[in-house]
């Protein structure tokens, strides 16, 4: 029996350094690929990539190790080389009472060796993810009951300071996140929301007050979209507007549909912006 168990150590000491040496090869690749998106001005960081390969992973996995493992592994693998690749920093926000899970489940989706900083400010955060002194913010999912939601200031003054959503955590628990309890939260970055194949969108509705929740789900339905969740609060005072935030089934991209929707929602003269998104993971408990 000893020397089974030791045939099979050597085995797994083979293995290891195999999988060293791969990993070792991965990240002089990803480097390589790093240099040639800064060369062509591509952006380096891409989430709906990384979706992708997660989704490909959990296709093809099978055995008894768990799939949120090798979620985990593989999450610990893009913030290694997102760090190779450019300066990556990020801020997690949330009230003191739900620290400990905020920075938790950011830690599981952007690895260990990502510098992390607190803040329960979310105004404050996103100004810093704006004004480039991090990269991500980690923002609490938005609340009917705040009256200064942070969603309402993602817009900026000029391109380079148009932040968007980009990811939704915990990362991989699938599309009945909503209903699950313990901490929420959207990964805010000045980065393009790209499709990945299978996304949520986040619509930043401005409209008059005439134009009721109601109508706002019933023309999105008509439109062939299912509104997920959707948040509302009054605009400025005198103003006579409503301003929402509204979580849909499908990818939508800056600029696309906008005009269409506020002629279903008959307020030509609202404001319709994409706000980013997220890709779909799929459930990671089974």
């Amino acid at each position: 029996m000893v020397d089974s168990v030791d045939n099979l150590r050597r085995e797994i000491d083979e293995l290891d350094n195999n999988l060293h040496d791969l990993l070792m090869k991965r990240a002089d690749l990803v480097q390589k690929i790093g240099e040639e998106k800064r060369r062509n001005k591509v952006q380096v960081i891409q989430p709906d990539r990384e979706a992708v390969m997660i989704r490909r992973l959990m296709d093809r996995h099978h055995g008894a190790l768990p799939r949120n493992a090798v979620v985990r592994i593989w999450r610990e693998l893009v913030g290694a080389v997102s760090l190779l690749q450019t300066d990556v920093k990020v801020i997690v926000c949330a009230p003191d009472e739900q620290m400990t899970e905020a920075w938790d489940v950011a830690k599981n989706y952007f690895g260990s060796v990502v510098p992390m900083q607190k803040m329960t400010n979310p105004m404050n955060a996103l100004s810093m993810v704006k004004e480039g002194e991090v990269t991500f913010a980690v923002l609490p999912w938005p609340d009917d009951q705040d009256p200064k939601p942070w969603w309402a200031y993602m817009r900026g003054e000029s391109p380079e300071k148009i932040a968007h959503i980009v990811a939704s955590l915990p990362y991989g628990s699938g599309v009945d996140s909503r209903t699950r309890p313990g901490f929420k939260a959207l990964v805010v970055g000045c980065l393009k929301f790209n499709d990945s194949g299978n996304d949520h969108s986040f619509l930043f509705l401005d409209l008059d007050d005439s134009v009721s929740r109601g109508r706002v789900v019933d023309r999105l339905k008509a439109m062939g979209m299912t509104p997920l969740s959707l948040f509302s609060r009054k605009g400025h005072p005198g103003l006579e507007r409503t301003q929402h935030f509204v979580e849909v089934d499908q990818y939508i991209a800056d600029g696309e549909m906008t005009g269409q929707i506020l002629t279903r929602l008959e307020n030509p003269d609202g404001t319709c912006i994409c706000l980013g998104g997220y890709p779909v993971i799929p459930a990671l408990e089974s």
